[in-house]
C-alpha cells in the first residue's frame, strides 16, 4: 500500500519537475547554489560528498564548479550493483555517464574511504590532517530527492541507493536540494527510510529534526 503511495507520489512530483521551464528551473538551481555555498557546514568542511543532478531535478554543477574551483575534495557517488560507493574527483573531466544516466566518477578515481586511510596514514601539515577528518566519515551530504517534509522526512526515486548508504555511514551530515514545491505536508515513510537533517530550496534553509 505504500509503495502504491509513493509511486504515484513520485510520478506526480516528477511530472512538476519536467515541466519546469528551463530559464525559471536555472534561477532557482542559482538561488538553491548560493544558500548551499554559504552554509557553514560546508564553507567549514574539506570535503563534501555530493551527487551529480540529472537535468530535470535540483540541479548542482554550479555547487559542484565552486568547490572544485575551491579545491575543496568533492567525493560523488557510483552505483555497484545494489550499494553506491563514493569516490575523490577533481572537475567534471573526471565524469562519465553511468548508471540511469547519472553522471559517475570514472574507473581510475580513488575511493573516499581510500583517500582517507591514505592521508590519515601519511605525514602532513596541520591544516590537511583538520580538512582530512571532514572526508570520511562526517563530510556533509547532498542528497536528491522527490520530495521531503520540513521534519526530514524523505521521498527518495525509488532504488533505495541513499537509504543503504545512510544505514551504513550514519556519521554524514545529510543536507537535501530541493524546490519549494517539492516540500510537502506529508509522505509516507517506512522504518528503512533515512531523513535528512536540512533542506534547501531557492527561499529558505531548513533545519529538520528539531523538537
Amino acid at each position: 500500500m505504500l509503495e502504491k503511495q509513493k509511486a504515484d507520489l513520485r510520478k506526480e512530483i516528477r511530472d512538476q519537475l519536467r515541466l519546469l521551464p528551463e530559464e525559471e528551473k536555472e534561477i532557482l538551481d542559482r538561488q538553491i547554489a548560493e544558500r548551499v555555498l554559504t552554509l557553514p557546514a560546508v564553507t567549514d568542511a574539506g570535503a563534501v560528498y555530493g551527487y551529480a543532478s540529472l537535468n530535470w531535478e535540483t540541479g548542482t554543477a554550479e555547487i559542484l564548479k565552486e568547490l572544485w574551483k575551491k579545491k575543496c575534495i568533492v567525493c560523488l557517488p557510483r552505483v555497484m550493483g545494489e550499494t553506491m560507493e563514493f569516490f575523490v574527483t577533481d572537475s567534471e573531466d573526471d565524469l562519465t555517464e553511468g548508471a540511469f544516466h547519472i553522471m559517475e566518477p570514472k574507473n581510475g578515481c580513488r575511493s573516499a574511504e581510500e583517500y582517507h586511510s591514505e592521508i590519515a596514514s601519511e605525514k602532513m601539515d596541520q591544516e590537511f590532517h583538520q580538512k582530512s577528518r571532514y572526508i570520511f566519515p562526517t563530510a556533509p551530504i547532498l542528497v536528491p530527492g522527490m520530495g521531503f517534509t520540513e521534519n526530514g522526512v524523505r521521498l527518495g526515486k525509488g532504488g533505495g541507493y541513499y537509504d543503504r548508504y545512510l544505514e551504513t555511514h550514519p556519521g554524514h551530515k545529510t543536507i537535501a536540494l530541493a524546490y519549494e514545491f517539492q516540500i510537502l505536508h506529508e509522505i509516507p515513510a517506512e522504518p528503512y527510510d533515512k531523513s535528512v537533517d536540512m533542506i534547501v530550496t531557492e527561499k529558505r534553509v531548513i533545519q529538520c529534526n528539531i523538537e
